[in-house]
């Protein structure tokens, strides 16, 4: 679904904590700098305000444990990546807390899109030893690695041609 020569990314990621939220506005900004990206789609931006407000009291952590809204999410989020042109997906999860694994959240968007055959771009602020699940390994068109190379590489990369971008990581 090209619009033009701009791409629609759909960004997934944890956004439980300042640090994550941190990460996912670095790789949005620098989405935002890329000339083949035309839209980004924020999971977090849209939080269902309706029924956060009916539900949950106006308060976002009560509609959370509702049906209601994680119903509605979860149908918006997998518009979302139906309408999208690639998925942009942080690993990064609880690094400041220690833990290196990917959000299981976040899996299943990745894993939801490559089941429709929407490129997945995988981007890792932690550049540290633990190694990617050979699943994934398998299944990216590009990869992203490290503070510099997703400010430097990630705001240039061809989101119309996506071109394979390996990454040296162990994999397991």
């Amino acid at each position: 679904m090209q619009t033009g020569l701009q791409s629609r990314i759909y960004l997934a990621g944890p956004f439980f904590s300042d640090g994550q939220n941190e990460r996912l506005a670095t790789v949005k900004a620098v989405l935002d700098q890329n000339p083949t990206v035309g839209y980004v789609f924020e999971p977090a931006k849209h939080q269902q305000d309706a029924i956060v407000a009916e539900f949950g009291n106006g308060s976002l952590v009560e509609a959370m444990k509702t049906p209601q809204w994680q119903n509605a999410t979860y149908h918006a989020d997998i518009q979302a990546i139906n309408q999208a042109d690639a998925v942009v997906a942080m690993l990064d999860f609880d690094v400041e807390g220690g833990n290196p694994r990917p959000d299981e959240g976040t899996m299943f968007e990745i894993g939801y899109a490559i089941a429709n055959h929407k490129p997945v771009i995988i981007v890792q602020f932690t550049q540290d030893d633990e190694p990617l699940n050979l699943m994934l390994a398998q299944a990216y068109t590009a990869f992203f690695w490290g503070q510099a190379d997703i400010a430097n590489n990630l705001s240039q990369y061809d989101f119309i041609n996506l071109p394979k971008k390996l990454v040296a990581k162990p994999v397991i």
